[in-house]
Parts: C-alpha cells; structure tokens; sequence
C-alpha cells in the first residue's frame, strides 16, 4: 500500500537482509508520504500490525478499496461541473468523509506538481537510487535468517 502512495518500493535504498527484517520486526515502517488520505493510513498502518491476526484479511482490504473507489468515482460523476459540489448519496457518513479525504489529497497533490512543474520543466523523471541488494521478489526469509543466527528467530511466525 505504501508503495502506491509514494511511487516506490518501500526501503529500495536499503540492502533487504536480516538486518532489515528485524528492523521491521521491531516496528520500522517507511514514513508515511505528505497528503496521503487518513483513512488510507489508518487501512495501511493495520496492514503493519506485528500481530498478523489485526491484520486485515484480503478480502477485507479489497472490500474496503473498491467501496472508496465506488464512492470516489460517483463524486467525479457528480461533480462533473467543477463549479458547484454537490453530495454524493447512497454512501454513509464514514465512506463519504473517507471519499472527501481522497478528493482533498488529489487536489493538493495536483496542485503540488503543478508548482513543481513550472519550477522543473526540463526535468520531468525523479531519479530513485537502487541499493544493489534490495530484492524486487519474494524470498524466504527463514532461510538467511537462521543462516545468520540472529535475533529475529523470536519473530518468526509458524504455520
């Protein structure tokens, strides 16, 4: 989820090895990007609990996106004349504050690269450096984990 919100894998300038997984065993989270909406947060800081039972279910995450994607698609469809705001209906209050914080986020986020825009018009790509050992794939981490004998094995999770 965090990746969406900022452009990039989490901890891509970080070597993804056992010193980084008990960092994240130890509640280390990529910082949470400017403007991202505090419901999304709140879905995506769930998703972090080290207790893997408070973490939502995939069902549950893609219930809860595809309701705020419903919603925020009838609002544009709504709204279509930019001049007036009009209510979405057939949502609850708690679905139509969590719409009204993605619309807020895009319009500054919109309005964000329009400065920046105006300020870099020659350069119009941002330049992520890679460590070279960040992994882009799965692995299995039980493997290098035992391998170094480190303080993660309490952290491991069976079955």
């Amino acid at each position: 989820m965090w990746e969406f919100t900022s452009g990039i894998p989490p901890f891509i300038d970080r070597a993804h090895n056992h010193q980084l997984s008990y960092s994240i065993c130890n509640d280390e989270r990529p910082e949470i990007i400017r403007n991202t909406p505090k419901c999304y947060v709140d879905l995506m800081k769930r998703c972090w609990d080290t207790n893997p039972s408070n973490r939502p279910t995939i069902t549950e995450l893609e219930h809860e996106i595809s309701e705020w994607i419903r919603c925020i698609n009838k609002f544009y469809e709504t709204n279509k004349d930019e001049n007036h705001i009009y209510r979405v209906y057939d949502v609850n209050d708690k679905l139509y504050d969590d719409m009204l914080e993605f619309v807020k986020a895009n319009k500054e986020q919109t309005n964000m690269e329009f400065v920046k825009a105006n300020k870099e018009q020659t350069n119009i790509s941002t330049i992520v450096q890679t460590h070279s050992q960040a992994y882009h794939t799965s692995r299995n981490i039980t493997e290098f984990i035992v391998k170094e004998d480190s303080e993660c094995l309490g952290y491991i999770i069976g079955d």
